[in-house]
């Protein structure tokens, strides 16, 4: 159960759940709301940590973050999820018709650590990050035609999963 959380934080998890359910993404995903010592700064709102299969959000940034900036970054982590699962299962010499074989082998390769850069101008030029921005403003338009208010996302999709454990 998602208690004790303040109304940002809450904001977060819901239109998380809301984009897994959207996308089926696995019930394992862990999703942690952390303080700054996870994140390079305040400004650092999210990440998707592959190797441990969770999305971690930075809780000094929701403190002051706006409305649209905290679903569009869940919307925008929860695709890296999807990206991953989709490189996952290309590697396994599958693919589920959402993406190309080109851009899967491209995204794999930006997947790598070695590969990734969050310096200004190499990270917008990712196609897993241009992918996750666009998947992101798709759905934040979705969501305003479905939900009167960030209240509705709220009660609807907040407790819709926890992190789970074996």
């Amino acid at each position: 159960m998602n208690k004790n959380l303040e109304k940002n934080e809450q904001l977060i998890i819901a239109a998380t759940n809301y984009a897994r359910a959207i996308f089926n993404v696995d019930e394992y995903l862990w999703v942690f709301i952390n303080e700054l010592n996870h994140f390079t700064g305040i400004d650092h709102s999210a990440l998707y940590d592959k190797e441990h299969f969770l999305i971690r959000y930075n809780r000094e940034w929701l403190k002051s973050a706006k409305v649209d900036n905290i679903i569009k970054t869940a919307f925008h982590e929860v695709f890296h999820v999807v990206q991953h699962l989709a490189i996952l299962e290309y590697d396994q010499g599958k693919n589920n018709g959402f993406f190309t074989n080109q851009d899967l082998k491209r995204m794999k390769h930006e997947f790598l650590d070695e590969n990734y850069s969050t310096k200004l101008g190499k990270y917008e030029e990712l196609l897993i990050e241009q992918q996750a921005e666009e998947f992101a403003l798709y759905l934040y338009k979705e969501y305003k035609k479905t939900f009167k208010d960030e209240s509705e996302l709220v009660s609807k999709f907040l407790n819709l999963f926890v992190n789970k454990e074996d």
